[in-house]
């Protein structure tokens, strides 16, 4: 028996293919088994994004190994939150088991996946059992023991989509949270997902009965869920969404409306569509936002578009600053919100570049590094502001030829608005960083977010469409409008703080908030409050104590 069968780039590629196709098929699914029901970094659309950034073509003289090299590289640098830098880790794991057999096999493959667990495990400071590392670490054995046995590719795949299968079915018996959550691990649902996708391709010619299949796999996965989080994952269209908030008009001939108003909608949520035959203006709220300029492109001349002016805002920063030679350290602010952005370029001044990003929009290595390209300053400090992006900008300083970039490891938008108050630019770049994480570890912060299903966390109990407060990363409790939940976490960080900063996002913003400022200062007349307008989506407020 040959026990290291060779599989041709062609069937690769087609399992690649397949990959792409069943994360287009579940993203949403995956996204709804976020632990916590709040807005968070979306593992299956950062899975997707990943993925799709792959260039697949090739001719029959391509080199196999140059290929997987373009593959490696491509996933690694377009990698977006922790679920994408840990998803890229395969095709490293891949390439790297190519360049020791010297050829495409089952033990590649096998290896491969072991190669993608190590180096996980080696790259999270705190590796987490009952996660995607752990779907990798289980595969990957079962691979190894397996890949000289197996008589065909279609063969072998089998045995690791079942696996995987069973592996993900028991993330909640390794990991407390995802028990107490009723929910199984989303990055391992997504890989095994993608196992089986490629299996089930080796069986069938008919996508739909590739689908069919997918979908009884999926139901075997989720089986046994609570009846609420389960409800979640047949009913997208009740997941409440931000999206890109995306405005633009279009001007053009014989616009039919009505016709507009029906297919608009369809790509994304929110819409609002007014105008005549000539002219017609779209509010909608997209997770991607080129499928819907694209389209409306074939309606007629598109202007006025509001993400672009976010991203032209992002450039004119960056091409706006003055007097390179006198900056000593830059900084870069991963954060989205036009008030929060003006509140980083009013502390900081010219050192400041904005990459516009945050919970639901992870922008990839490449992406920073493209802002780090345009910055002549001998010193960059990265302020990531959410926990997902942190593993990206990890992953970046890795890669980057770069030298004299460092990292203040800010979780959230309050660490990151605290640390950079602190900056000084005649400073060394160690003692920066070494005083900004210092500041970020005395602070205290909170966030008031909407509940996007019921789920008891740490006895919590948590209803859908509640508010839900939540102070230094832990959820205090939940109440039926978001005002309350601000009352009750101001008054908490009151009695341990002087100084608090409430910042309102986009959709708190219409509120009036000078009753609460009176009330405040009729009870706590020695301290300070500041509220600040941020217009950041998914949260009502912001809150920093200091």
């Amino acid at each position: 028996m040959n026990t290291n069968q060779e599989i041709s780039l062609d069937k690769l590629i087609s399992g690649i293919d397949n990959f792409i196709f069943c994360l287009n098929l579940y993203k949403e699914k995956i996204n709804n088994l976020n632990v916590f029901p709040v807005p968070d970094g979306d593992t299956g659309t950062n899975m997707l994004l990943t993925m799709k950034s792959l260039d697949l073509s090739y001719t029959s003289d391509s080199n196999i190994e140059d290929f997987l090299f373009s593959l490696k590289n491509s996933s690694l640098m377009e990698a977006r939150g922790n679920s994408g830098v840990i998803l890229s880790q395969f095709f490293l794991g891949l390439l790297t088991a190519y360049k020791k057999n010297q050829v495409l096999s089952l033990k590649t493959l096998a290896e491969s996946i072991v190669n993608a667990a190590n180096s996980t495990r080696a790259s999270l400071p705190n590796p987490v059992d009952g996660t995607l590392l752990t779907i990798y670490e289980e595969v990957g054995l079962n691979a190894m023991n397996n890949y000289e046995s197996s008589k065909t590719l279609s063969d072998f795949l089998k045995k690791l989509s079942d696996q995987s299968i069973k592996s993900v079915k028991d993330t909640p018996n390794k990991l407390d949270i995802l028990r107490e959550a009723n929910v199984v691990d989303s990055g391992g649902l997504g890989f095994a997902m993608m196992m089986n996708a490629w299996f089930f391709s080796t069986l069938c010619n008919d996508q739909k009965d590739i689908e069919r299949k997918l979908n009884e796999v999926f139901l075997e996965m989720i089986s046994g869920l609570s009846e609420s989080v389960s409800k979640d994952f047949y009913d997208d269209s009740q997941e409440i969404e931000w999206g890109n908030c995306t405005v633009f008009t279009v001007i053009g001939k014989d616009i039919d409306i009505q016709e507009q108003r029906e297919k608009i909608p369809q790509f994304g949520k929110s819409a609002v569509i007014t105008g005549d035959s000539s002219l017609i203006k779209v509010h909608i709220h997209v997770l991607e936002t080129e499928p819907i300029i694209t389209y409306a492109n074939k309606i007629g001349k598109v202007e006025n578009v509001f993400i672009q002016n976010m991203d032209e805002q992002t450039k004119d920063i960056l091409e706006t600053k003055k007097d390179y030679e006198s900056i000593n350290t830059s900084i870069i602010s991963i954060c989205e919100g036009d008030g929060i952005v003006r509140i980083f370029n009013d502390t900081v001044g010219n050192p400041m570049h904005i990459l516009i990003g945050g919970p639901k929009k992870n922008p990839s290595i490449n992406e920073i590094l493209e802002i780090i390209k345009e910055i002549k300053s001998e010193n960059i400090i990265i302020l990531p502001n959410n926990p997902n992006i942190l593993v990206t900008v990890k992953k970046l300083i890795e890669v980057s030829d770069r030298k004299n970039i460092g990292i203040v490891e800010t979780k959230s938008i309050q660490q990151g608005i605290s640390s950079v108050v602190y900056f000084d630019d005649s400073n060394s770049l160690e003692e920066n960083i070494s005083t900004m994480n210092e500041v970020i570890s005395s602070i205290e912060e909170a966030s008031i977010t909407i509940s996007t299903r019921d789920v008891t966390i740490k006895g919590k109990k948590l209803k859908k469409n509640d508010y839900i407060a939540i102070l230094n990363d832990e959820i205090i409790d939940s109440f039926e409008e978001p005002e309350l939940a601000l009352n009750f976490l101001i008054q908490e960080i009151a009695s341990r703080n002087e100084i608090l900063t409430v910042i309102i996002g986009h959709d708190s913003i219409q509120k009036d908030h000078q009753k609460l400022e009176k009330s405040f200062y009729e009870e706590n007349n020695d301290k300070e409050l500041s509220i600040v307008e941020g217009n950041q989506p998914y949260y009502n407020y912001f809150i920093l104590g200091e």
